[in-house]
């Protein structure tokens, strides 16, 4: 029954993990999601810690918390933190950006940490209760544990579609009581007397009614507003609905983002329009995904004579510079101004690609578009068709910044090159994104395609781009061959009042001309650069620029990632001195966080030798450095695959739903197959494990370019097998090194602790190292961790004669 336990516990608890990152994925932001997550999983570190401490006071803690009995009330208690915790935090009125400003906001952060590791803490306890009750088969509940989460992992996705996300977590909530209701049954068959054994069922049949009303009750009408998930106020979907007959439509939920239509009068969505237009925009709707990544549907049923509006847009300079363009490919994630700028130059081949396919359809049946739900990149790696326009839409999250850990691969150089591959001779590619001070964006792009262009071998690649610029957004082209008519762009900003950044032989005149700012610091420092990759020192230029604007590839594709620590003085300077800017950044955040969670980790680790009363228990160092290794490295390969799979799945969702599925599954079966193996298979599987890891991370480039022209299934499949071998090495040490390695009750509570203080310490360190030094380097932390372990592996092991007890 213990095990059954623990196999619910685990599979509640990953699926609450992935229902929580899609939960503050709408609430909050993506880089705020990670950090109350990292944190809350300090619970089941907290688990070991406290066991640590009672067990060092009296003796029969352990014998209770290992009992039947004990796992009933954890399970109850489990199951009424999960519900309360989340009911109180979908209504704490948290405000991450307001934190320098209201101090109230610290006290609602501690709150949040502390609900969503209260869960976590009860789970931990069901767990390590398995290990302590039964040593010598912790390789099945190892694979117990391993199997409920990989599970778990999976069934967001499954049921995400057909109900909201908060519903689903009050759902979830009550699995684990099913354990209640049948042990209550089987105790009382043992029990003799008919008194007995109503006592026996009274008080978990009861809590189990309880809670059932509750939770029914939520699920009502009444207590809709209890559990529904809204957007963060700075959202755009929520500054909508700040306007009268403002409404959301329609409302479908799945693991990749919640996607909403919302209609009102008050849409009027034309980024890189020219105040020279004097007409009228068509009726707009707009489709959100998660409250955010605005797209617009232009007219009632998308005719194109009214879109005349687009004319006037600044991305249309890209579709007067070809010459009756046949053909074009409409790459969106968000905007939706490219489809009107497109049939307003009637181009009459229009591809569209939108990797939902809720939005994709959507946009086909408005505009009577062939639409294509697919990931931009393996469209292209699958696709060998040209065309004369490559347009691009992605304009970001609405509040700068808030980004900065997200994954884009639409803009690295190997996208470029894919870009580039599929145009026609006279073909041209269109990008439009914010304008921002300091200049970051637009450089980091400007420099990617000079970079591209002249690994192609390109003598001159600044002649193959001109970059212009409104009050707002700058629209970046780039031609596959030189862009030899100066006077179209140069006419087009003259007429409808937008500023060259860059042309060909361009006069400083024409910079700063109508959308007048104190220095023209764009054209300023793309002049700059150009200069620089004429002369080939671009390096020099990337090295002393006050933000980091190299350009990216696959291993670091962050494109809102622009900081840099030895710079932060000046950036901070440059910012107006506020706190509050220097918040929008995410890696400002993750090195927060690290450094709280180191704070937190390290106080968990060291209570229970600061509060042991008498007799103390000595355990080694080798099997602390042991436990902490085997986590880490566990954490550093789970993160690995999850952000090295986004540039297959697109979604980091999906790519951490199949990552754990898969990992999780294949780690359980290596701790079931470790119940057979002895002690020394710790340093056989660690040291088949370590060189298996460097050779993935040295062969992941080819991999993954193999796998992005699969089919859907294949590629699907074939992910998964890469993940199996590796996950089942990964399964054996820590199970295996539970029963083997450690002898009494405070070790495997120690070891516990240690395992789970690592593990958020480094899934934490992960995201500060795939933006600074790049994904592999993940990998390679990896590998370092699980040699560690080899090696404290053997004085682990005679640690077991070491244990004594002192005085």
């Amino acid at each position: 029954m213990l095990l059954a336990a623990v196999f619910l516990v685990s599979l509640y608890s990953l699926a609450f993990e992935v229902l929580l990152a899609r939960i503050f994925s709408i609430s909050q932001w993506n880089h705020l999601s990670f950090m109350v997550i990292s944190i809350a999983l300090f619970g089941f570190a907290a688990s070991g810690t406290l066991l640590s401490i009672l067990d060092s006071r009296k003796k029969e803690w352990i014998n209770r918390f290992a009992a039947a009995e004990s796992t009933s009330t954890l399970v109850l208690l489990y199951s009424c933190s999960t519900l309360i915790s989340f009911i109180i935090l979908n209504k704490l009125p948290l405000d991450y950006f307001r934190l320098s400003l209201e101090s109230i906001q610290a006290f609602y952060l501690f709150i949040s940490y502390t609900l969503l590791a209260i869960p976590f803490f009860f789970a931990g306890f069901i767990v390590l209760a398995a290990y302590l009750q039964q040593p010598e088969k912790t390789g099945i509940t190892y694979f117990a544990s391993m199997a409920g989460s990989a599970l778990g992992a999976v069934i967001p996705s499954l049921f995400l579609p057909f109900i909201g996300e908060g519903k689903l977590v009050i759902i979830l909530a009550l699995l684990p009581l099913c354990y209640l209701a049948a042990a209550a049954v089987i105790k009382s068959k043992k029990n003799i007397g008919r008194r007995s054994r109503i006592r026996t069922m009274i008080f978990p049949l009861i809590s189990v009614c309880a809670i059932g009303l509750a939770a029914a009750l939520l699920l009502t009408p009444w207590g809709d507003a209890l559990v529904s998930v809204t957007p963060s106020p700075y959202k755009s979907l929520s500054q909508l609905l700040q306007f009268p007959h403002s409404a959301v439509n329609s409302s479908v939920s799945s693991v990749t983002g919640r996607i909403e239509t919302a209609t009102s009068p008050y849409i009027r969505y034309a980024p890189g329009l020219s105040l020279k237009y004097q007409g009228s925009q068509p009726v707009q709707r707009s489709i959100f995904r998660d409250g955010d990544e605005q797209l617009v549907l232009y007219g009632e049923e998308g005719k194109p004579e009214t879109f005349g509006f687009a004319d006037f847009t600044l991305p249309t300079v890209g579709y007067k510079l070809v010459t009756a363009p046949k053909s074009a490919l409409l790459i969106l994630k968000g905007g939706g101004t490219s489809i009107p700028a497109a049939l307003a130059a009637g181009v009459p081949e229009l591809s569209v690609i939108h990797e939902s396919p809720n939005i994709a359809r959507a946009l086909g049946e408005h505009y009577k578009l062939p639409t294509i739900a697919e990931n931009p990149r393996i469209f292209l790696k699958q696709s060998q068709r040209k065309y004369d326009i490559i347009h691009l839409e992605n304009w970001g999250t609405s509040l700068p910044g808030s980004a900065a850990l997200s994954q884009e691969y639409l803009f690295t150089t190997q996208a470029f090159e894919g870009y580039l591959d599929h145009l026609s001779e006279k073909g041209l590619i269109i990008i439009s994104r914010k304008l921002l001070l300091p200049p970051s964006d637009s450089i980091r792009l400007f420099s990617t395609a000079m970079q591209v262009l002249r690994d192609r071998g390109e003598e001159n690649p600044q002649h193959h781009l001109v970059l212009l610029r409104n009050w707002g957004i700058f629209t970046l082209i780039i031609g596959k061959n030189p862009i030899q008519d100066r006077d179209i762009p140069i006419n087009f900003a003259e007429k409808l009042n937008f500023d060259i950044v860059y042309i060909r032989d361009m006069q400083a005149s024409l910079a700063n001309r109508f959308n007048i700012s104190e220095l023209p610091h764009h054209y300023l420092a793309v002049d700059r650069l150009t200069r620089h990759y004429s002369e080939k020192r671009e390096n020099q230029f990337f090295e002393g620029y006050l933000l980091d604007t190299a350009p990216q590839d696959d291993d670091r594709p962050f494109p809102g990632r622009y900081i840099k620590w030895d710079r932060l003085g000046d950036l901070y300077r440059s910012m107006g001195s506020r706190p509050y800017s220097m918040l929008l950044s995410g890696e400002v955040v993750v090195a927060v966080v690290f450094f709280e969670a180191l704070v937190v980790a390290a106080l968990l680790l060291l209570l229970p030798r600061l509060l042991n009363k008498g007799k103390k228990e000595k355990v080694p160092v080798a099997q602390k450095l042991y436990f902490f290794s085997i986590g880490a490295g566990f954490m550093f390969v789970e993160i690995y695959f999850i952000k090295a799979y986004i540039l297959l799945f697109s979604n980091p969702v999906v790519s951490f739903t199949l990552v754990l599925a898969g990992i999780l599954l294949s780690s359980g079966i290596g701790g079931w197959w470790s119940q057979k193996m002895g002690r020394n298979a710790v340093i056989y599987s660690l040291a088949g494990l370590c060189p298996m890891l460097l050779g993935i991370v040295i062969f992941m480039e080819q991999i993954l370019d193999y796998l992005l022209g699969l089919p859907e299934i294949l590629r699907y499949l074939s992910a998964l097998l890469l993940l199996l071998l590796p996950g089942i090495l990964m399964g054996v040490p820590f199970a295996l090194g539970m029963r083997s390695l450690l002898t009494t009750p405070l070790q495997r509570a120690y070891a516990w602790a240690m395992n789970g203080c690592a593990s958020v310490l480094t899934s934490i360190a992960a995201a500060g190292l795939a933006l600074s030094s790049g994904i592999p380097s993940i990998m390679l932390c990896a590998a370092a961790f699980y040699l560690l372990a080899a090696l404290c592996s053997k004085n682990a092991r005679s640690g077991k004669s070491q244990a004594v007890r002192i005085t």
